[in-house]
């Protein structure tokens, strides 16, 4: 069972697409927590666990670290609070960050490059 000190089910029911905390690997929801506790400041996620389909659904190749539980993205607006998340991310151990104008991605997918960063173009 997976299980988490900050997030509830009901926040993964939020994401889109609505998703559940148990589809999601516990080390990445360990981390997770370690960002949240670090930063001190609530996170709201915006996408979590994607099924294959789904995923494919919207012209992606299905095989991203969303399908398998390993990623979440978290709403981000200001470039205070950007810093604050990506700062906490790294230092929790996320190894792979996109950076959106409205959101962070995060992921520990241990079959996707490490060591990466990006820069979402268009959201």
């Amino acid at each position: 069972m997976v299980t988490s000190k900050y997030f509830s089910e009901g926040e993964f029911n939020r994401c889109s697409p609505s998703c559940s905390l148990q589809d999601m690997k516990q080390t990445t929801i360990s981390k997770l927590d370690t960002a949240r506790e670090i930063t001190g400041i609530p996170f709201v996620l915006t996408s979590a666990y994607r099924s294959k389909e789904w995923d494919q659904s919207k012209g992606r190749s299905g095989t991203g670290a969303h399908t398998l539980g390993r990623a979440v993205d978290i709403r981000c607006n200001t470039s205070r609070f950007r810093f604050l998340v990506v700062d906490a991310l790294l230092k929790a151990g996320f190894k792979r960050i996109g950076v959106a104008e409205t959101f962070i991605h995060a992921d520990d997918s241990e079959s996707h490059d490490q060591e990466v960063m990006w820069l979402y173009q268009g959201n």
